[in-house]
């Protein structure tokens, strides 16, 4: 009798454990099949494949945003997470109509050297041509990033950069959402 206690306790205990983890696990499995490509840096992007992203570009002729992170990557989780706030995620959304989207995670990340152009470290995020050649002015102005110019770490860094890559294409963006107005 006494050896039942323990394992009676262990069942109820399961009971009320389970279902929690149960549904965290199917809502993690349907974020990550509703748009695969996303890796949840939005699924109301219209993220593209690394292999298919030049010959859209060209198509289009518009720029490419390079996204390349780890899952293990603890700044890269960061990074994924303040993108969560409203502003942000409305900018990002709106300027990212404006150039091919390519959110590469893991072994997705292009092997090419040209794509490392100051290392290997992670998150990067490079702006490239529609050829697929990077723009290497378009990089991260903080000085506190000088030696990894290609690392973002905040949202308004990337809008800011987003931006100026498109002045420099001469696109105007009409509006975007209200604190992140700004002359294109």
């Amino acid at each position: 009798m006494r050896s039942l206690i323990p394992l009676t306790v262990l069942l109820c205990s399961l009971a009320f454990i389970l279902p929690s983890d149960a549904n965290k696990f199917d809502q993690q499995i349907k974020e990550i099949y509703a748009n695969p490509l996303s890796h949840g840096f939005g699924e109301d992007i219209d993220w593209v494949p690394w292999e298919d992203a030049i010959e859209k570009a060209l198509d289009t002729n518009k720029p490419i945003f390079l996204l390349i992170h780890k899952t293990w990557c603890h700044a890269c989780k960061a990074l994924k997470k303040t993108f969560q706030q409203s502003n942000a995620r409305k900018a990002f959304k709106k300027l990212s109509e404006y150039f091919i989207m390519v959110n590469t995670e893991d072994d997705e990340e292009p092997f090419e050297e040209e794509y490392r152009p100051d290392g290997k470290y992670i998150p990067r995020l490079l702006f490239l041509d529609k050829n697929g050649d990077l723009l290497e002015q378009f990089k991260n102005k903080k000085a506190e990033y000088k030696n990894y110019a290609y690392y973002y770490s905040s949202p308004a860094d990337i809008i800011n950069s987003m931006k100026e890559v498109l002045r420099f294409y001469e696109i105007e963006v009409k509006t975007l959402p209200h604190g992140y107005n700004g002359v294109l």
